[in-house]
């Protein structure tokens, strides 16, 4: 339960701080006194948007601060998971609005606001204005249904999700390789000419190195001779016998003067080294040969090459693999039918199986369907709204995949009937105003109990409302507090008459400024605000007793 809350600098509020109890609270006052700022601020402790025009004229920031008194596993271990501490089962969580931005921190840990909104859902429940609008579109009513059982029918969806992703994935599979396959079956032909002819071509890694170092020896061979010849007129002379004179007096030196020791030592191993060298050159120069037709070949070797390079617009080492994935493309039928064949399999086994997932999610949905439908009709029985009430899953004729949806495979409407003998009909086409707010109300009574929230903020859950049904709204609230905290608005005495708690929020102005004050009244103030209600303005006896009677009459 929400137990204190302060704001500082928030639009007309200065700085106020009140204190909450258990039970049933009502705020009144003047319409623009700054209750909708009061509730404005427990949106924001719980998640909402942020404007930094919110802050009060003049300063620099804004802040609101809300103490919750919680005790609930699931919280303990979101809030563990995040590294924030537990407080003696206190929860404070603070907001500062700035120009710069926003700043959320719970127990003292700073947050970001995704994570607020993890924690936020076990702390209380916000109804406003736009949750009319929700119970009158159909596109709202499967996150109604699973808020009734969120905990069981999430782990439901979480499985469905997995195997929905795992689905799609087999389908990408298996659409990429019909793709490939109804490409490689258009274009075979075209595919096979290029097989053939790179297959014909012989390529071979490095030939082209090899090709254009034979073509420059044959090109330049007048050049080459010319040197060799005059290497083996090196090589025949005496420059090895002098070579081998010098290492023999290095070696008779060393006795003498031992600092040679190393240059001989080096000179007698360079001086093999050398020897074999020049055999090995010897060699070579014995083999080089002028050969015209070698030279054509190898250069029409080299122009076919670089033609085939051009063509395709990829280098000899790219062509080859280019060969070998075409080799693989065009490889046997029955391989890739097979292939294609097995990806199918996969791929319907994945379909069967989340589509057997989102039958049990349904399943569970349609008990959840049942226990609300009853619950609903009674929570509306108490609220003078005696009608027949149905969750109707609607059935899809698709047989493709086209029924698996992101969360789960039903389509819902609501549907009612609020006088015997009219038949079912979709809610948003039949209720008027002061019957959505009953049934909102009744929607909500089952929420909370099902969900056992326990902080419950109605904005004003009573517009439209009057007469019996104002009464039979005020003892709903009533009821439900008997379970959860609940802070409501409203501007009705029936409603103010039955509370625990009255806090009276009004505004007044100083020199240019104005100021929002907030209190929680006495009995005799309150019954006084209640003759005020019921009046509308100027305050008679008749209606001061009236008052009273209600007020004393609740207690």
């Amino acid at each position: 339960m929400l137990k204190r809350l302060t704001i500082t600098n928030l639009a007309i509020i200065e700085n106020i701080d009140v204190s909450f109890g258990e039970g049933f609270t009502v705020l009144t006052g003047e319409t623009g006194a700054g209750k909708s700022l009061v509730i404005d601020s427990l949106s924001l402790l719980l998640g909402a948007r942020a404007s930094n025009e919110l802050i009060r004229a003049g300063e620099d920031s804004a802040t609101i601060r809300g103490v919750f008194a919680v005790n609930n596993r699931i919280l303990s271990a979101i809030l563990m998971s995040l590294e924030i501490p537990e407080n003696d089962g206190e929860i404070i969580v603070s907001r500062t609005l700035s120009k710069a931005g926003t700043k959320i921190k719970v127990n003292g840990v700073s947050i970001t606001l995704q994570d607020l909104l993890k924690i936020s859902k076990y702390l209380a429940d916000i109804h406003s204005q736009f949750d009319f609008e929700k119970i009158l579109n159909p596109e709202n009513y499967l996150g109604i249904i699973d808020g009734f059982s969120s905990e069981l029918i999430s782990s439901y969806k979480k499985d469905y999700s997995l195997l929905l992703s795992e689905y799609k994935a087999k389908k990408k599979e298996y659409e990429a390789l019909l793709a490939k396959k109804a490409k490689i079956d258009e274009d075979r032909d075209f595919y096979e000419y290029q097989y053939k002819e790179l297959k014909g071509m012989a390529l071979k890694e490095g030939e082209q190195e090899e090709i254009q170092s034979e073509i420059s020896l044959l090109s330049n061979y007048d050049k080459v001779y010319s040197l060799s010849q005059e290497a083996e007129e090196i090589i025949h002379g005496d420059f090895l016998d002098k070579m081998y004179e010098l290492n023999q007096i290095l070696g008779k030196l060393v006795k003498y003067q031992p600092q040679y020791q190393e240059t001989q030592t080096s000179l007698d191993e360079k001086y093999y080294e050398i020897v074999d060298m020049v055999d090995t050159l010897k060699k070579d120069l014995r083999d080089i040969d002028y050969d015209p037709d070698r030279l054509d070949e190898l250069q029409q070797r080299d122009s076919d090459l670089t033609s085939l390079e051009r063509k395709y617009k990829k280098s000899i080492p790219e062509l080859i693999a280019y060969r070998d994935e075409l080799a693989s493309t065009l490889g046997d039928k029955n391989d890739f039918e097979f292939n294609l064949e097995e990806k199918k399999k996969e791929m319907d086994d994945a379909f069967r199986k989340c589509k057997a997932k989102g039958e049990e999610l349904t399943t569970v949905r349609k008990k959840t369907a049942l226990s609300i439908e009853k619950e609903l009709e009674r929570n509306m029985d108490d609220l003078r709204l005696h009608a027949t009430f149905k969750v109707d899953f609607l059935k899809s004729e698709a047989k493709d995949d086209s029924i698996l949806k992101e969360d789960g495979m039903d389509t819902l409407d609501f549907l009612i009937e609020t006088n015997v003998g009219e038949g079912m009909k979709s809610l948003g086409k039949v209720i008027s105003g002061g019957e959505a707010a009953r049934i909102m109300l009744a929607f909500k009574a089952t929420l909370i109990k099902a969900n056992r929230i326990p902080t419950v903020i109605f904005d004003e859950i009573d517009t439209g409302v009057s007469g019996e049904s104002a009464q039979a709204v005020a003892k709903k609230i009533r009821e439900i507090s008997l379970s959860s905290q609940v802070i409501s608005i409203t501007h009705m005495p029936q409603v103010a008459s039955l509370s625990d708690h009255h806090i009276l929020i009004s505004k007044e102005v100083k020199g240019d400024r104005t100021f929002a004050h907030i209190k929680e009244l006495s009995l005799e103030e309150k019954i006084n605000q209640v003759a005020y209600l019921i009046s509308g303005g100027t305050v008679t006896e008749k209606q001061l007793e009236y008052a009273k009677e209600m007020v004393l009459s609740s207690r």
